[in-house]
């Protein structure tokens, strides 16, 4: 069990990898050929990736989520399902590359300092669980949510430029891209009502929570609950239009990436057998 376990996790980064670069590869060639081969491998490392927490599950007896970076594993696997699910609409490569490029990259961290070994304190009890699966989902909303503000400001700032080319005919318009924004920030934003939601119920039922309200880390989640919110909404905002939600979304993005990185690397270091 453990030697698919092993194979699989050093696979998924190359298969993401392959996946962005196909998709890459759009900007430079429309061959259908090309087209169909990178729909075909997103269905692969979609399957791969899923098949790599089935087998986690099965030696842990309970959920896969134990330690922060198989975690950040599944926040990769949720965000490449939420791109699929936000870029049905488009017609061409799209964002593919950026969403996959970076699912590659998270994936390449996750695999490498990810134990094999399944640690035995997973969480357990219904409410635990759906915490953790929650948490997940909005992280994943954020992080797409991020990519297609960050890339709805290049489109545009090229566009201010008069710079046109075939990148273009490639990449989703700006009304496009915003939508997909705030699609994405909108799971983000239920996730986390939920997630907050079932930490509040799990500290008052005793479940190893203990709720602070004025503690950092409740205020903080609070602050990104509207912080994304304010983004999934912002068409109904006056003042608050798809610009300055690029701009906030993109800067949430790379506040999330920048502390999975400061949290968890020394907790790898440190903890990880």
């Amino acid at each position: 069990m453990r030697e698919p376990l092993q194979l699989l996790q050093v696979a998924l980064p190359v298969l993401y990898a392959l996946a962005a670069a196909l998709y890459a590869f759009a900007f430079a060639s429309s061959d259908a050929r090309v087209a169909k081969l990178r729909r075909a491998l997103v269905v692969v490392v979609v399957l791969a990736h899923g098949a790599w927490f089935a087998l986690r599950a099965s030696l842990a007896g309970d959920t896969p989520l134990v330690g922060p970076w198989p975690t950040v594993s599944a926040v990769v696997y949720s965000a490449v399902l939420f791109w699929l699910l936000v870029a049905r609409e488009e017609r061409n490569a799209g964002s593919g590359g950026v969403v996959l490029g970076c699912a590659a990259l998270f994936q390449l961290l996750a695999s490498g300092l990810a134990p094999v070994e399944v640690l035995p304190d997973a969480p357990r009890g219904a409410l635990s669980i759906v915490h953790g699966l929650t948490s997940v989902v909005a992280a994943a909303g954020l992080a797409v949510s991020g990519l297609h503000g960050a890339l709805w400001l290049l489109l545009y700032r090229e566009m201010r430029g008069r710079r046109f080319g075939a990148t273009f005919g490639q990449l989703p318009d700006l009304e496009t891209c915003a939508r997909m924004m705030r699609r994405a920030a909108l799971f983000g934003f239920l996730g986390l009502t939920i997630g907050l939601n079932v930490g509040i119920a799990l500290a008052h039922t005793g479940g190893g929570w203990k709720l602070d309200y004025a503690s950092p880390e409740v205020l903080g989640s609070l602050v990104v609950w509207l912080y994304f919110g304010a983004i999934a909404f912002s068409a109904r905002i006056p003042g608050f239009g798809s610009r300055r939600a690029a701009i906030a979304a993109a800067a949430g993005f790379v506040a999330l990436a920048a502390s999975l990185l400061l949290v968890f690397a020394p907790w790898s270091m440190h903890g990880a057998r």
